[in-house]
């Protein structure tokens, strides 16, 4: 088996074990502590993000809009992911 082949599975194997630590540690520092507001408003911004990102890179007359909206649409995309395991505070009980 060549080495590059395992250079790469061991680094992209890394790279996913430290982003789900990542997102576990985020998970257990902020669920409960965010607000049903904050958290709703950062999950708009954040679908905005990626609804901008893809606008940027699907658009045909600028290529640095293509970089710059792929760039948006990764990173919101990773902090979406991140986002979506964190539970907002317990609203009001009727």
């Amino acid at each position: 088996m060549d080495f590059q082949v395992v250079y790469f599975i061991a680094g992209f194997v890394t790279i996913l074990l430290a982003f789900a630590f990542f997102i576990a540690l985020v998970a257990a520092k902020l669920s409960g502590r965010v607000s049903q507001q904050v958290f709703g408003l950062i999950e708009k911004i954040l679908v905005g993000g990626i609804v901008l990102g893809i606008f940027g890179m699907f658009q045909p007359w600028v290529l640095s809009g293509y970089r710059i909206g792929f760039q948006v649409l990764f990173f919101s995309t990773l902090a979406y992911t991140v986002w979506s395991h964190i539970t907002p505070q317990d609203g009001p009980r009727d």
